[in-house]
């Protein structure tokens, strides 16, 4: 019998599951020269990454967006969670063998105090973020590419190719996958969304529309400007960006966009903004490979994890060519060293 003051296994794991951020996932802390201030995500590592075995691995990437970095991996960011996370979503499918392993990374795109949305762009104003802690210059689009894609490809075993990276994101974060995929097709093979905060585009991408009342929503003042600049923000509107680019790199990306029920706006849904995008990609001949309306959804957690719960298997297709070509080059420059040594 153990003894009773000492923790059993069991234990332990009912203690893990207790606290709101996931164990499985590790906080990485980055001193951003171009933010100016230092900058966390989240990041969890496959099974097995660390074992000698796997040393010669090389993972896919799959990049989750919605603000804060924990919301992702925090049990209880709404109720309707119930103490479920991301992780146990990816867990599952990877026990299944829906999916393959992966890494997911959880970056940090708005202030520490998640006040202030930084929307995947380089703020049009950053000082109306009055000082917000994690803000500093506001340049979130090149902190993302020029620090952070660079960061994770350098220190963690990634097969750092477009072929091998995805995005995805809820909400606001919706916004930024689908707006980071359609501005650099180059670089992600994959991006979904699931209820994205998405702004319209009028006028087949050249503007936006100036009435809308998200854009005029005060937390925005800091990333497009007061009086607004609609012209920078028609710059780095998702649906401007699949409007406007040229569609053969788009047609690259494996498109992946939803909404919640249209009953369920206008509070508990994004409905008729990710119709408007899904409208866009029907004009443009562009693929989405997700009906167009999660079932029974409402803008909550509970079906952002359901939503990444269907699109996990659909990245992981996307990005499997990459990896079995990275598979048989290591295995043919295998070969040649030992027939050099040989």
């Amino acid at each position: 019998m153990p003894d009773e003051t000492t923790p059993t296994h069991h234990y332990i794991l009912q203690r893990a599951e207790q606290k709101p951020i996931d164990a499985r996932v590790r906080h990485i802390t980055i001193q951003s020269k171009t933010l100016g201030v230092s900058k966390g995500f989240y990041i969890a590592l496959p099974p097995g990454y660390n074992r000698l075995a796997n040393a010669r691995e090389r993972y896919p990437v799959l990049y989750l967006f919605r603000g804060h970095e924990r919301e992702w991996v925090h049990r209880r960011q709404d109720k309707s969670r119930q103490g479920r996370t991301v992780i146990d979503v990816y867990r599952a499918l990877l026990a299944d063998g829906k999916v393959g392993p992966m890494i997911l990374v959880f970056p940090g795109i708005s202030s520490d105090d998640n006040r202030v949305p930084g929307m995947l762009v380089n703020f049009r104003a950053p000082e109306l973020a009055q000082r917000a802690p994690g803000i500093g210059t506001g340049r979130f689009e090149d902190y993302f590419l020029k620090e952070l894609l660079p960061y994770i490809d350098s220190r963690f075993r990634t097969l750092a190719e477009r072929g091998a990276r995805a995005v995805d994101g809820f909400s606001l974060g919706g916004f930024e996958s689908i707006k980071i995929a359609a501005q650099h097709p180059e670089l992600f093979v994959s991006a979904g969304a699931f209820d994205g905060t998405f702004l319209y585009a009028i006028n087949r991408g050249k503007s936006v529309r100036a009435s809308d009342r998200v854009i005029h929503n005060p937390i925005f003042a800091p990333a497009f400007g007061f009086p607004r600049d609609l012209a920078f923000i028609a710059q780095n509107s998702p649906a401007n960006l699949l409007w406007r680019n040229e569609r053969d790199a788009l047609a690259g990306v494996q498109w992946m966009i939803r909404s919640g029920l249209q009953s369920a706006e206008p509070w508990q849904s994004n409905y008729f903004r990710a119709q408007h995008v899904i409208g866009i990609l029907e004009a443009r001949k562009l693929d989405n490979a997700v009906g167009s309306v999660l079932a029974r959804s409402k803008h909550k957690w509970r079906w952002a994890d359901k939503h990444i719960e269907s699109t996990l298997p659909l990245h992981w297709a996307a990005m499997k060519p990459a990896l079995e070509a990275a598979r048989v080059m290591q295995v043919d420059d295998q070969a040649r060293l030992s027939e050099a040594i040989g």
